[in-house]
């Protein structure tokens, strides 16, 4: 029977090693084809980026108004007529309004004799009263036909004239009749259209819709019996507030006829509001900067002129582009052509600055002009407080000042002592290093089951085991296996915002040397074990002395189909991680605390052959010891 049992472990020793040897085997290669696809996969030719490219730059780029009447911003003045504008019938009447055809008046009499009347203004311009007949108010003011009324009516009613016994007249408009103007030209809605009987040529223009970008804002021509009785232009208007309209009165029938432009220029670069403008024949170069609210302050007193030759000034069709550079000073005389594109350009930066680096209050970019490195350092800060002064080495001020015959900027060193005479130049850069030794003295933190937890001053190569020792060392709920040691990193952002993260440190032992900010944390005793994964109880199992990995997992519940059982690992209290041995766990040894990770296998309908032969052999060395056990029984 020995002999059986011998050949039957020996024959599971071999199974088991050339399982190992072919597990390895193909782990190496299945690897090596993983890395091959990957590079291959990241190789990526350049004709291909080339070609992406071209693909970008040849998308069309389209910019859609939202509505179909609304004009880019860039074309002044337009948006000006794209306003909702609402009117009330309790607006005030105008002193200057006449009345017209359709209009409704309203007649009252009050005193010896009181009524009330409405009348409407017939197509001959009259209203008809009893006792009276017809009476003429066309064209007629409110005061003007209240006079009217007054001399009508006097002949029926004695009173109105009386002093003594009077009787007031009054004249108010009612209903008003809308006008029926005609619109021609770059207008969003040509044609007959109803406004307001109070409107202007500007206000018409508002209530149906403005001028579309190729109408002209500086020719508006009012139209009556068939002759052009105005011309307005609304720069005036736009730029200065000169109101030019307003005493123009729209009566039935007038045609607003807006043309077509004549010539726009482009404003570019350092004005204030560039953009397309309308020009007149009468306009020079400073006036279209006028109309674009002038200059900037940084804006260069010389402009380029790209101009563009009128069709009848051509001889050819060659060099009708050009350009030219323009001093403003001498610009008076110079006209524009439809077409040219003025760039006002910004003046260079000059320089006269430096930057100051390191241990001031400050740090930054001062002016260098007329100052001492003694003003700068004053001004940066520091210098005169007692306490910061102690954290600056001040005696070695490390000047970078350029030099046009070196590659390299020369290097100046200065005392603070000497800085009053030592003259700034442009550029310079000052640096200013701190006195490290005077830094707040480094600490570490240790908390939990210590006899003195707090804070400790860090000593130069403390290690775990004195700063344990230094805390009065370890209660008797805890040991060094519950020891976790963690450190705080400060991050900075791209924003300049701090933020402190901890993160432990794994695998740390006594001799561990322990650096700033180190949080020490003695954990207590915990009297259980946690197993996770693919067994068949998950949670906490109780611990007891001399407990291996495998023993917790048979507490849980033992492995769960398809666990990959040789990647079995434990995760002690400080952090420390521990693969299963060769014998799957059978000899690891736990300690409270601990936890059992139990991996399972993520593809689980691929047969492993590794692991079907490492169950068979196990099985089958529980054969034997049962063999063996019942041979010793029977002997």
């Amino acid at each position: 029977m020995k002999k059986i049992i011998l050949t039957l472990l020996m024959f599971i020793g071999i199974l088991q090693a050339q399982v190992s040897l072919s597990d390895i085997n193909k782990i190496g290669n299945e690897r090596l084809d993983e890395l091959r696809e990957e590079l291959k996969s990241q190789e990526t030719p350049q004709a291909s980026f080339e070609d992406n490219f071209e693909d970008v730059k040849s998308i069309p780029v389209k910019i859609l108004n939202e509505e179909e009447n609304t004009i880019d911003e860039q074309y002044f003045g337009y948006n000006y007529l794209q306003n909702e504008i609402n009117f009330f019938d309790n607006i005030p009447t105008p002193l200057d309004f006449k009345l017209g055809v359709g209009d409704e008046i309203i007649l009252s009499l009050w005193g010896e004799i009181n009524l009330r009347e409405k009348f409407i203004i017939n197509k001959e311009g009259l209203i008809y009263y009893k006792n009276v007949g017809f009476i003429n108010l066309s064209n007629k003011t409110i005061k003007e036909a209240e006079a009217i009324l007054l001399s009508e009516l006097s002949t029926i009613y004695s009173t109105l004239k009386d002093s003594e016994k009077s009787t007031d007249l009054m004249l108010e408009l009612g209903k008003l009749k809308s006008l029926n103007i005609y619109f021609s030209g770059e207008v969003f809605k040509p044609g007959i259209q109803l406004v307001h009987p109070f409107s202007d040529i500007f206000a018409a223009l508002v209530q149906v819709g403005g001028i579309n970008k190729n109408g002209s804002l500086r020719n508006i021509q009012l139209i009556r019996n068939n002759k052009i009785i105005s011309s307005i232009d609304f720069y005036e208007f736009f730029i200065s507030g000169s109101n030019v309209f307003s005493n123009i009165k729209l009566i039935d029938g007038d045609i607003i006829h807006v043309p077509v432009i004549k010539n726009r220029i482009e404003i570019q670069g350092s004005v204030l509001r560039p953009g397309y403008y309308e020009i007149l024949p009468k306009d020079r170069l400073n006036d279209a900067i006028s109309y674009a609210a002038g200059l900037e302050a940084k804006a260069s007193s010389f402009v380029t002129l790209d101009t563009v030759k009128p069709i009848n000034e051509r001889t050819s069709q060659d060099n009708i582009l050009s350009s030219i550079n323009i001093d403003l000073k001498n610009s008076d005389s110079l006209l524009l052509n439809n077409g040219d594109v003025i760039k006002v350009r910004s003046i260079g930066d000059s320089s006269s600055k430096l930057e100051i680096f390191g241990r001031v209050k400050v740090p930054g970019v001062y002016s260098a002009v007329g100052m001492s490195l003694k003003d700068i350092l004053d001004i940066a800060g520091g210098f005169d407080d007692p306490i910061y002064r102690q954290s600056i080495i001040d005696d070695k001020i490390t000047i970078l000042r350029k030099d046009k015959n070196n590659f390299y900027s020369n290097e100046l060193i200065v005392a603070y002592k000497d800085a009053e005479s030592t003259l700034m130049s442009a550029d310079d850069k000052i640096f200013v290093y701190e006195d490290i030794k005077y830094k707040t003295s480094l600490t570490y933190r240790i908390e939990g089951e210590v006899y003195k937890p707090g804070t400790y001053q860090l000593k130069k190569g403390a290690t775990l085991e004195d700063v344990l020792k230094e805390a009065g060392g370890l209660t008797e709920l805890s040991s060094i296996s519950n020891v976790i040691v963690s450190q705080e990193f400060t991050n900075i952002d791209e924003n300049g915002i701090e933020t402190t993260v901890v993160e432990n440190i794994a695998n740390v032992s006594s001799d561990f040397k322990i650096d700033r900010n180190a949080v020490i944390k003695a954990l207590p005793f915990e009297n259980v074990v946690r197993v996770e994964g693919n067994v068949y109880s998950p949670g906490l199992v109780a611990f007891s002395k001399r407990m291996t990995m495998y023993d917790a997992v048979i507490q849980a519940g033992g492995y769960k189909p398809y666990t990959i059982k040789k990647s079995v690992y434990v995760v002690s209290s400080n952090g420390e991680v521990d693969k299963a041995n060769l014998f799957r766990g059978r000899a690891k040894p736990l300690n409270p605390g601990d936890t059992v990770i139990v991996p399972k296998n993520p593809n689980p309908s691929d047969f492993d052959v590794t692991t079907f032969v490492a169950d068979m052999a196990s099985t089958l060395a529980n054969i034997a010891a049962i063999l063996l056990i019942i041979d010793n029984q029977n002997n």
